[in-house]
């Protein structure tokens, strides 16, 4: 069974908030930051520079976490991330011809 945007958005709040309440949206983009930065290290690891530590989550874990913050980061911006899936989808749908690597720079 898939999980929706909506519907995982929505439990990410609701254990925010049994879990001591919603950090700072500030707070949480260092939290973002931090996540990004353990799925780098899995890049890393994929091209043989580093390796990954014993303790290290799974790549799929790192991305969740990801996810999980920028549910939180929305919501405290008075956005959704079903919303922003459904911008980028129609943004990039509604350009041209698309490059190699599959994502285009310009905003």
């Amino acid at each position: 069974m898939a999980l929706q945007v909506a519907e995982f958005s929505r439990w990410a709040l609701g254990w925010a908030e049994e879990h001591g309440g919603l950090w700072s949206v500030q707070e949480n983009m260092v939290r973002l930051a931090e996540e990004v930065g353990e799925i780098a290290r899995h890049v890393n690891a994929q091209g043989g520079r580093k390796l990954l530590g014993q303790d290290a989550e799974s790549a799929a874990g790192e991305i969740g976490d990801a996810l999980f913050v920028l549910a939180l980061i929305s919501h405290q911006l008075g956005t959704s991330l079903e919303s922003g899936a459904q911008e980028v989808r129609r943004k990039q749908e509604g350009r041209g011809q698309r490059r190699e690597d599959g994502i285009g720079h310009e905003g």
